[in-house]
């Protein structure tokens, strides 16, 4: 295998070196600037009549053509609330021309130019949205840059479509058109990031700064010559190059946090670029560093059903009540490092990305568990470190034989999630409740709790340890051929090519707990070192301190009734007894695989432009999966008070290939409407763990769980439909979506119902692909707008809002228990289905942002409606989990300044809106409610 690695990449190494040979033909260099402020206009799109050049403008607005016949041409260009212009230009044999164009705004004289960051970042992202072939959405680097997000998970949130999944009070995943993040494809510039998460494929884009980003770009409808793992679409992150001149860009801010009432929000980063050796080579470092503080109040709760009433609706009563005050800070930083060298006829470029995330939690939290009698306290300590460098090598060049176009790259990636330290110590009080608890409502069991400290003794310590990384070595080769039957009346492009992904997974899990006992033992042979209640048992009083919670849950819950714990005399006792009378906890090992991925591809595809009106883009890719698995097969069993299991090696593997056809189509109606359709196939691989052939089985509490080697992949088939309108004044477009997916994989819980088994009757969570198929639909509607035409200052106003619809079907499995007829009332179970949505699907989603910018002042203020989300499948209707629809307001104001320096002001979450979780039997059931309070943030940013 790792012979086969080195093969592939010295191939693709070798490719740099192609020899290039020029002919007699002329070449032109040319850069397209505004006519009044001298602004390059970057993404224009320009024509070379009667020839088959083409594109659309670059870093500076510009472009270049090779291998020009000597003769004469017009020239034509075009962007978004300027003048169309076409420029005439004559080529002699070989010649180098070098020309100097430039665009004027067709809204305004001389004398009313409107010169806006927000309104410049708004029409490039428009410009480049327009040029593209395929249904995509822009974020410009203006609108990244001059009054940037928390990270750029938030950022790509407020595209149509797109909806966000939230950790510690900020965006951490994206959904897109309402499927699970795992169904997505992250890249940056192009190249896979491997996921992040432990269990499936997701990606935390949170360890992303917005800082080092020149753009963002979301893809619903892919073409051939992308990935066709991407079901719900491709999130594709550029980062910044290299412009002439010396340039550095230096932001600091530093902010407060309500929650905590703290300041000590630090936010930092810092850009230098320059070209050089004739501006051939240019180079760009960016560096970041955030420290934010993500503490939050929490309360969980959990359900269980105790019968149904008249109508056949479940009767719910509370299994436990979880309050806990979790501290957080989390350190954000990292940087890039690009070069990238123009060649006379090509380009190379090399970057390095590198995103850091660390975590470090410590959660105090209290628990009442009326099903039990019990109430325990726990104090958990956690520190997590995510990781991920990317680096990648890409070329292009520009061969003579039919002026086609090679372009080739290779890639190195790195992700891991490594949680060196995760500590929990729990307490508990047992026959904790007076009388007959009321387990109606959380209101009730919290009430009907005794308090007894004193009987409440030191039950459990255990110490985690997690490290997950993904390596992944990517090498691909494409081949562009341009033709033209000689007028404007047909053209296009014929392009082919190749790509080969290899991708490692490992995890290793580790735990070292004070088994069944332990902490008694330690009573037993040191009772002098401590105080014991009756039982000789260790209490809590040894181990209480001072931290003070605040306001905790708008003073709905009373979180003090009870000793705190105190984190040093925990890790105290930790450190001291650990040695002597810790074990292994040995069923941990089986979350324990390696897996490998081999992914080669190839694809055909083509561009058809008839009438300079009609592009047809047909197309296949084909893509082979080879996968390999090794896990554990264990069985859990009890002997003198300790868990040991029986375990062996077990290996899965799976071979398949599938064909991905594509099409899409763009047919120009006027000069200011295209109609957008799209068909194609996708695919979506299943979680890694999930395919790992591992098992447990638990005789102590009759559970058994295993993954499933022989999982399929999903299969799914994206239909397309967009009309857009634009103008000077801006863009809006309305359109639907319709997916059809098949095998579908969810994780099931059931019974053991085989009699020949040895767990007949055992509760059974293992992975399966739905029998159904699954249709997600949908409608967008974006609109995004400046109100240029008004009269001052009302000018200055920048609008931009969407609205997407979400809805899906599917079958979900259900095991329901049928009473048997008398005399015996032998109950029969009985497999069958009921219709519901997708999780993580809302059903429907509202982003408004309004800015205004006048002078040197700007300022943004924008919510996001998030509709009800469901989050979990229960096993009946009535214990599905659904994420309560939430409205989220921010603003962002920035003042310049002299010399390149600028002030800017930053509210984040002012409404104190909470994450709210409900059971569908009655939303007055939480099933997780978390605040995080509202952050400001003041700072400056110097240019120059």
């Amino acid at each position: 295998m790792f012979q086969s690695k080195r093969l592939h990449f010295i191939c693709f190494f070798l490719l740099g070196a192609l020899p290039m040979l020029c002919g007699q033909n002329a070449q032109v260099e040319a850069v397209l600037t505004d006519s009044l402020t001298g602004q390059p206009l970057e993404f224009a799109s320009w024509q070379l009549k009667e020839t088959r050049f083409s594109g659309t403008t670059g870093l500076e607005g510009t472009f270049r053509i090779l291998d020009l016949p000597a003769g004469k041409y017009t020239l034509l260009l075009n962007y978004l609330g300027y003048r169309p212009k076409n420029y005439n230009i004559q080529v002699q044999p070989g010649e180098q021309k070098s020309l100097e164009l430039t665009m004027v705004q067709e809204a305004f004289e001389m004398d009313e130019v409107v010169v806006s960051a927000q309104l410049e970042g708004q029409r490039a992202a428009i410009q480049k949205q327009i040029n593209a072939n395929s249904i995509v959405n822009i974020v410009s680097k203006d609108r990244i840059q001059d009054i940037p997000d928390q990270n750029a998970a938030e950022t790509v949130g407020r595209i149509p479509g797109v909806s966000l999944q939230r950790e510690g009070g900020e965006a951490t995943k994206v959904s897109i058109r309402g499927l699970s993040p795992r169904y997505n494809s992250i890249t940056i510039n192009g190249e896979r990031i491997p996921a992040t998460d432990g269990n499936d494929r997701s990606v935390d884009l949170s360890m992303v700064s917005t800082d080092a980003l020149d753009g963002i770009e979301v893809y619903k409808s892919i073409t051939p010559d992308q990935d066709g793992d991407a079901v719900g679409g491709t999130v594709n992150f550029l980062i910044k190059r290299a412009k002439r001149g010396l340039r550095g860009n230096f932001r600091g801010s530093t902010g407060y946090n309500q929650q905590q009432d703290e300041f000590g929000q630090y936010r930092g980063n810092l850009s230098l670029s320059n070209r050089y050796f004739d501006n051939k080579l240019g180079v760009i470092v960016t560096g970041n560093y955030q420290r934010a503080n993500r503490s939050s109040d929490i309360l969980t709760g959990s359900y269980v059903t105790i019968g149904e009433d008249t109508t056949g609706a479940a009767i719910v009563n509370v299994e436990d009540v979880n309050l806990a005050d979790n501290i957080e800070i989390r350190k954000r930083y990292g940087g890039s490092l690009t070069l990238d060298y123009e060649l006379e006829r090509g380009a190379i470029s090399i970057c390095s990305f590198v995103g850091v995330l660390d975590q470090d939690q410590d959660r105090f939290r209290t628990r009442y568990r009326p099903e039990a009698s019990r109430k325990e306290y726990d104090y958990r300590r956690r520190i997590i470190n995510q990781f991920t460098w990317n680096n990648t090598l890409t070329g292009t060049y520009q061969l003579p034989l039919w002026k086609s176009e090679l372009s080739y790259g290779a890639s190195y990636a790195l992700t891991e999630r490594n949680t060196p330290t995760d500590n929990t110590a729990r307490f508990r009080e047992t026959g904790a409740f007076t009388g007959q608890v009321d387990e109606s409502s959380l209101e009730s069991v919290v009430a009907a709790a005794k308090n007894d400290f004193e009987r409440t003794f030191f039950q459990q310590d255990r110490l985690d340890t997690e490290d997950i990384s993904t390596r992944k070595y990517t090498g691909n080769v494409d081949w562009k051929i341009p033709f033209q039957n000689g007028s404007d009346s047909f053209s296009g492009f014929l392009k082919m090519g190749a790509k080969v992904r290899l991708q490692s997974r490992n995890r290793e899990s580790f735990r070292l707990w004070s088994a069944f006992g332990a902490i008694d033992e330690i009573a037993e042979t040191y009772p002098e070192r401590f105080q014991l209640n009756s039982d000789d048992r260790i209490t809590i009083a040894e181990f209480t301190g001072t931290h003070d919670e605040g306001v905790f849950l708008q003073n709905r819950f009373p979180f003090g009734l009870g000793p705190t714990l105190d984190a040093e005399k925990l890790q105290a006792f930790t450190n001291t007894y650990k040695d002597e009378f810790y074990s292994e906890d040995e069923r941990q090992r089986l979350q324990n695989y390696d897996a490998d991925e081999d992914i080669r591809a190839a694809y055909l595809m083509s561009k058809l432009t008839f009438f300079e009106r009609l592009t047809i883009i047909p197309g296949v890719r084909v893509e082979n999966t080879q996968t390999r698995f090794e896990g554990l097969f264990g069985r859990s069993f009890e002997l003198e008070g300790q868990v040991l299991i029986s375990s062996q090696d077990t290996v899965g593997r799976q071979n398949y290939t599938e064909f991905l056809p594509m099409v899409q189509a763009k047919y120009q109606v006027k000069p200011w409407m295209d109609v957008r359709l799209a068909a194609t196939r996708t695919l979506a691989r299943p979680n890694f763990f999930d395919l790992v052939p591992w098992q447990q089985i638990d005789d102590i509490n009759g559970i058994v769980q295993r993954g499933n080697a022989n999982l399929e992949h999903t299969t799914a088939w994206n239909y397309d439909a967009f009309f857009s309108f634009y103008n000077k004044y801006g863009l809006f477009t309305v359109g639907g979506f319709h997916k059809r997916l098949q095998n579908v994989d969810y994780t099931r819980v059931t019974r053991d119902l085989d009699p020949a088994s040895t767990t007949t009757g055992y509760r059974l969570i293992t992975q399966e692909n739905l029998p159904a198929e699954v249709t997600v639909f949908g409608a967008e509607f974006d609109l995004q707008a400046n109100l240029t035409f008004l009269p001052k200052p009302f000018n200055g106003i920048v609008l931009s809002a969407n609205y997407t619809f979400i809805n899906s079907e599917t079958l979900f499995p259900q095991l329901k228990v049928i009473d048997g007829e008398p005399p015996f009332f032998i109950p029969t179970v009985v497999d069958t289905f009921r219709q519901g949505v997708l999780p993580d699907q809302p059903d429907n989603v509202l982003n408004l942002s309004l800015g205004y910018e006048v002078g040197g002042f700007s300022a943004r203020v924008s919510v996001v409606r998030q509709g009800t989300t469901l989050q979990f499948v229960g096993d009946r209707v009535e214990l599905d989990g659904f994420f309560r629809a939430f409205s989220r307001w921010d603003l962002a104001v920035k003042q310049k300044l002299k010399n390149g320096i600028s002030l800017f002001l930053n509210f984040n979450n002012i409404t104190n809106t909470p994450e709210f979780v409900f059971l569908a039997a009655d939303q007055r059931f939480p099933i997780e409610e978390e605040y995080f309070g509202w952050t400001a943030d003041l700072g400056m940013s110097y240019k120059f």
